[in-house]
């Protein structure tokens, strides 16, 4: 496989921050990494005064994971001068098959973008209650894998987040292997969420009524994205035109009792209504009963 990595810098960014997930991530044959910012290609000086040339195009849509160190705390670091920018970017790019990974203080940036928001996630021990008054679920661990959110404690966390990167996407032996070429063990396992479930909702539709459908259905997204437990969504499309169900709506979440309270959200209810209107769903909610690989 290949895993396309962008990490994004900026003025202040912590050295360590990036160098330890891309360096563990580049002892994996098959990982494309590329240094992003959100204002397009320039010269990036670091916290400890590395002068990197960024000549890939802030483009999340072209990446599979995108990692987002830190830059020091409080006034005058260099992540609270980024608060005006960076966060737009962020909430802006989340999206289908794309991970965010944040080393350090690099979570608070994502707070900020309100995508911890009712998330299991962690940071610099200093940045702990800052990221819990912002909405997040603060877990213990040097890692926390909440899905499509990934998050590391601080600085020399960032080598245990790219060893874990490794094994999730590439499997256990090449994590050894990681660390075996870093010298580094990890000190502790990460916080990783449950299996969770799938809710799966196949929909029959006219075809004249599908592109409308869509329309309403990115809304609704809009609407779970911010409910506790959510993970992701997807909608699929038929290939042939002569499926009965010409659209089907996949999405997984913490749990089946997440899913089914962010279904009651008044807002949630009047769009599902108003869906109803134009196509019949049959909706339900699954576990994984096997599993082959």
């Amino acid at each position: 496989m290949t895993l396309r990595v962008h990490t994004l810098l900026y003025d202040g960014v912590e050295d360590q921050d990036f160098i330890g997930p891309i360096t563990a991530l580049g002892t994996v044959d098959g990982v494309e990494h590329s240094f992003v910012t959100v204002d397009g290609s320039g010269t990036v000086t670091t916290a400890a005064g590395l002068e990197l040339t960024v000549r890939t195009p802030w483009s999340p849509e072209d990446a599979d994971l995108l990692v987002i160190p830190g830059g020091g705390y409080g006034p005058g670091s260099a992540v609270e001068e980024q608060r005006s920018t960076v966060p737009l970017a962020l909430a802006a790019a989340r999206g289908p098959g794309l991970t965010l990974a944040a080393v350090c203080t690099g979570t608070l940036l994502l707070a900020a973008a309100g995508i911890t928001t009712g998330r299991r996630c962690t940071t610099h021990h200093i940045a702990l209650d800052d990221l819990r008054r912002q909405g997040a679920i603060v877990t213990s661990g040097r890692v926390v894998d909440d899905g499509d959110l990934v998050t590391a404690g601080g600085v020399t966390s960032g080598i245990d987040l790219g060893l874990h990167l490794v094994e999730r996407f590439f499997g256990a032996e090449s994590a050894a292997q990681a660390e075996e070429i870093l010298e580094h063990e990890r000190r502790t396992e990460p916080w990783q969420a449950e299996p969770g479930v799938t809710f799966v909702n196949a929909i029959e539709i006219p075809a004249e009524r599908i592109e409308e459908f869509i329309r309403e259905w990115r809304e609704r997204a809009a609407l779970m994205r911010t409910a506790a437990g959510f993970r992701d969504v997807r909608l699929h499309r038929a290939i042939l035109p002569g499926a009965r169900f010409q659209l089907v709506d996949i999405a997984h979440w913490d749990s089946a009792e997440g899913c089914q309270a962010a279904g009651l959200d008044p807002a949630v209810v009047t769009s599902v209504d108003e869906a109803g209107t134009i196509a019949a769903t049959h909706p339900a909610i699954y576990r994984v009963a096997a599993e082959f690989s």
